[in-house]
Order: structure tokens, then sequence, then C-alpha cells
């Protein structure tokens, strides 16, 4: 639970070790790359690495060919190597991508084949038991046939108006709603009865013109064609399963390559070479990992290392706690971490993370559920996994304190209060939670002032020793008050202390010239100050008053889990209202039920399988 020392290390080297020395040494580890430049200062010209654009194009080119080949892979890989450069990689990606491409055209095109068949196949299926040679009627000089199908409610109305036409109409099939005909004619009059069955939106199904033999002739000598296509399709695709094996090992070791290539070329951007292809690195190192970085350093042959003892206040912050609050370092993050000469507030953060969360949410069968779905994700190696964990662990004891369970209070007893019974001394304990928490980050303040020789900071701001006795002081009068109904001193004692504490916040700057006899670079005029006075004692009551939350979703979840109660009863007053023929409907259908309830079973299963 502290803040480690880091260590500023300079490294050099030639750029031909460049990619493997960072894999090897600088990749998962603790070690945070600063910008060389900034830090050398040397006679000849530094420049930064180009970033590679090709490693991203290389990476998605062997992703997609992965993908399309079915072969099982993870997305991250622990194990960070390089074997070949990135021009390498990219012409083996390359090879195996046209062999794919090679095997799936063919296979795109016998497919395509197979379609077009079967499209043939179903244009002259109506013609089968037609026994004629449809080539020779093709070849016919003076007579002109058509194919197709018409709508039944024109079929009379064309039977009658053919009485007068020169052409034959032949019915094929009559389907439901339409019917299936040829008719003939000869070459003179075929426009103007093409015209006509036009007009009856008759629709012509043109007919193969490679067309030969009998339709059933035809539709057979199709049938053994897409029959050969399948088997050829097959034997396509074995080849595309022995491509998938044979290139299974290159494109994985491909892609975790370019992988550990990406990252290298993310942490190249800090790094900087000069015109002798040498490159300067510059890194911090945390005291602990010192000794083994330095013991893999001198194994690296061309590498030269120098140890800076002290770089100013550059250093990065890196946060050293034991792996049941390391968790909480997200949530100290968020909001900005501590530099070198601070403490590290994780411990703080997780505690009051547990209590407020508890006292929030305090129910023992909600606290569970959080609980259960926490060590799921432990399991997946999620750090919110451990913050689920600590969450349903503070609610499952809250939850006991309140003698809440799924929202009810009358399973088991409050240890402590029912939230729902006793409003008012909820309101007062957040109360009392929040003014303790700001207690004691102002305590915090003040030994981070201490670390740094900060006399203001210590002393006079309003998070100092000033602020400190007069919210102290403030919060002891409020509370004497309560209790006992009487001042815990006259009115003249308290408007002489609170005054005297904030003329010493309004004049911290003057009092700290004086007491450290340095000047200050800045100045603040006293109007800023007394508007800084304001917003102080703004702030003290606003975020005491913003403790009443916790004990308002407290008190907010009890009442949600009533209200649904409450829906759930008055659905149930329907059922009971309709009894005999709920538990008619519930023997008719247990056998449904049982076999949906075992599906959901096997659903949950398949879920928490991977999970597991």
């Amino acid at each position: 639970m502290a803040i480690e020392k880091m260590k500023l290390l300079t490294i050099t080297g030639p750029e031909r070790e460049l990619d493997r020395f960072v894999a090897r040494n600088l990749l998962n580890s603790d070690l945070q790359i600063e910008d060389a430049k900034k830090i050398y200062n040397k006679g000849w010209k530094l420049e930064y690495y180009d970033y590679d654009y090709t490693i991203q194009e290389n990476l998605k080119k062997c992703k997609t060919l992965i993908e399309n080949l079915n072969i099982l892979y993870r997305e991250e890989y622990s194990n960070l190597f390089i074997e070949n450069t990135v021009s390498q990689i990219g012409n083996k990606i390359e090879h195996v991508k046209q062999a794919y491409e090679i095997l799936k055209q063919e296979i795109e095109f016998c497919q395509k084949a197979k379609e077009e068949n079967l499209q043939k196949i179903a244009s002259v299926e109506k013609l089968e038991e037609i026994d004629i040679d449809i080539q020779k009627l093709y070849e016919l000089k003076y007579i002109k046939f058509r194919y197709g199908n018409i709508a039944n409610d024109k079929l009379e109305d064309i039977r009658q108006e053919l009485e007068d036409r020169k052409v034959i109409l032949f019915e094929i099939e009559k389907q439901e709603d339409v019917t299936w005909i040829v008719y003939v004619t000869t070459e003179e009059f075929v426009q103007t009865i093409d015209v006509f069955f036009n007009r009856q939106n008759f629709e012509r199904i043109w007919l193969d013109a490679n067309l030969s033999g009998t339709p059933k002739e035809y539709m057979d000598k199709l049938y053994k064609d897409i029959s050969d296509k399948k088997v050829e399709i097959q034997n396509l695709q074995k080849e595309m399963q022995i491509l998938a094996e044979n290139a299974r090992h290159i494109l994985l070791s491909s892609y975790r390559q370019l992988q550990t290539y990406d990252k290298i070329n993310k942490i190249k951007k800090y790094i900087v070479h000069d015109s002798k292809d040498t490159f300067y690195l510059v890194a911090w190192v945390p005291e602990s990992e010192l000794s083994r970085i330095v013991e893999k350093l001198d194994l690296c042959q061309n590498i030269d290392y120098q140890m800076e003892e002290k770089v100013g206040n550059q250093s990065p912050t890196k946060l050293k706690n034991p792996k049941l609050i390391k968790p909480f370092e997200i949530l100290v993050k968020m909001y900005g971490v501590p530099n070198n000469n601070e403490i590290d507030p994780t411990l703080f953060v997780a505690i009051t993370a547990f209590i407020m969360f508890g006292f929030m949410f305090g129910d023992v069968g909600h606290g569970l559920v959080f609980l259960i779905f926490g060590i799921l994700l432990r399991f997946r190696k999620k750090d919110t996994g451990n913050i689920l964990v600590a969450g349903g662990t503070a609610s499952t004891i809250f939850g006991f304190l309140y003698g809440s369970v799924f929202g009810k209070e009358n399973i088991i007893p409050a240890k402590m209060i029912s939230p729902m019974q006793d409003i008012n001394t909820m309101l007062i304990y957040g109360i009392v939670v929040g003014c303790l928490f700001v207690l004691i980050a102002m305590f915090i303040n003040i030994a981070n002032g201490i670390k740094n020789k900060d006399f203001k900071r210590i002393w006079l701001e309003a998070n100092g020793v000033a602020g400190l006795i007069l919210y102290g002081f403030v919060l002891s009068l409020v509370a004497y008050y309560f209790i006992k109904g009487k001042m815990l001193v006259p009115s003249s004692v308290i408007i002489i202390t609170v005054c005297l504490l904030l003329i010493l916040i309004l004049l911290n700057d003057k009092l700290t010239r004086i007491v450290t006899k340095k000047k200050q670079e800045t100045t603040v005029s006293i109007v800023e100050k007394i508007f800084e006075i304001i917003e102080m004692i703004l702030s003290f009551a606003s975020n005491t008053i913003s403790f009443l939350r916790l004990a308002a979703f407290a008190i907010n979840h009890v009442g949600l889990c009533m209200a649904i109660y409450l829906l759930a009863d008055m659905t149930s007053g329907v059922r009971k209202y309709r009894h005999i023929h709920f538990r008619k409907w519930i023997s008719s259908s247990f056998g449904r039920v049982n076999c949906w309830y075992t599906n959901f079973e096997i659903r949950i299963l398949r879920i928490i399988q991977p999970i597991l």
C-alpha cells in the first residue's frame, strides 16, 4: 500500500537488435517508456521511428485468413516472440492467401455452375413428359412456339379469343394460381400472337439455346452435371481443409509475431535513433525490478545501459498494493494518480467503496448474486471480478445488519437497523459516515503536506489543519446541539473561533511567506481569496449533505423491492381468482414446462461452461 520508487534507465544499442530487445525485455514488463528525445541531449540529430502501417495491414489479412479457414485461435497471446521480419511474415501470409483464393474461386465457380443447372432444370421441368426433341422445334423454319405460364383467371378469356386467331394452345399443367402452357403459331403471325399474350400478362420462360434432345434427356444430363459438381466441390473443400491444416502453424505464428510487432511499433514512437543506426531508449524501472532487469541487460550483447540517479520530479507513479485491494487502483486512476511524494490512497478508496456500497445496497440475497458473478469473473481473470466480490461481500454483510433478503425484511432479524423502519436514523448514519470520510481525507492531505514539507498545505489550507479544526469544530457544535438541545460553547466563542480560522485560511499566502521566508512566484488578490473562502464553506456543506444519498439509496432499494413484490401479489391475486383453471392448466402443461426447464438448464450450462 505504497508508491514504489522508480529509477531512470537509459539504453543504447544497434538498430538491428531493437525489435528483439524490446520483445524480450520491455513487453509485458513493469517498465514505463519515456520520450527519449526529451532526455537525451546529443550533438547530432536524433529522429523518431516511423510508424509501420504494414503491420496492421498484415494483421487484418492474417486474421481474415484464420477466420475464413476456421482455425481456432486466441486474440491475446502472452508468449511474445519474433522469428521473422515483417516483410517475411507478409510474404508467408500472401502465399497462403493466394492458395486460398484459388480454391475459393474454384468452389464458387462450381457452386455457380450448379445453381445455373438447377435454374435450367426449373425452366424445363414442366416439359418433362413431352417426348419431343426441343432442338428440332427450334430448327423449324415456319413454325414458332412459346413456353411459359399465365394466370388462371385469364385462361378462359384467352381460349375464347383464340378461336379466330392462327395459334394452337397446349395446356401442360394447371396449378393453384397459374397454368403452364405452350402455344404454337406460324412465323407470319408470331408477332401479333406475342403481343396478344403479353397483354394477358403471359410470363415467358426462355429455354437454354443449347438445349438438345427431349426435355427429360436434357434434365438427366443436367442432373449428372450437378452430381459431378457436388463431387468436385467436396474434393475442393477437402483441399481447403488440408490447406487449413498445413497453414495453421504458419498463420498462428505469423499472427502472434505481428501482435508482438504491433506492440513494439507503439513503443518505438518514444524511441529515437541517429545517423549511425544506434537507438536510444529511456525507461523508468521500479526499484523492486531493478536487479532483475539489470541482470537481463548484462546478458544482452551490444547493449549499453546507464542508471540515472535523479531526474527532477519527472518519474511516473507506480502503485504497489496487495492483490486484495489492487483492483481498486482502477478507481484511483480514474481521478488521477498521486505523485511520488504523496500517500497511495488505494486502501482508503477500497475501504470507503466497500462501506458505501454495502451501506447503499445492503441485501443478503442480492449481495450473494454479486458475489457469485464476481467469482465467475475472477475465473476469467477480470479485474472487475475482484471488485464485484468485494461489493457482493459488503452487500451481504450489511444485508445481515439490515435484516434484508431480496428486499424482504421479515426473513431474518436485523442486527443493527431496518432501513424502512427507522428512516431518520438511517439518514443520520449516512451523514456520520460521510463526515468520517471527509475527516480522514483531510488527514491524508495533511500527511501528504508533511511528506512534501509544504507548510501552507499542512497548516493553512482548507484541507489542512486550519480547515480540519474548522470542520471538526462545526460538526461538534451541530452534533452536541442535536443530542443535548443546547450549544456546546457560547455564541461569542463560536464566532471568534470561526472568524479566526477563516482569517488564517484567507491570509495563508502571506503567513506562509512570513514563516518560511520564501518569496512566492504567484500571488492571489484578496477578492479571489474571499471567493475561495465562500467556495470552501459551500463545499464543506455540500460534501457533508451529499452523503445523505447513502441512506437514500438504502431506503430506495427496500422500497423498490416492496413495489415489485406488491405488483407480484396483485398478479397472484388474479391467479387465485382462477385457481381451478390454473391447476388444470398446470396439470396439462407439466410435461411442456418440464421440457422447457430442461432446455433452459442446458442453455445456462452452455453460458457458464466457457466462463468456468
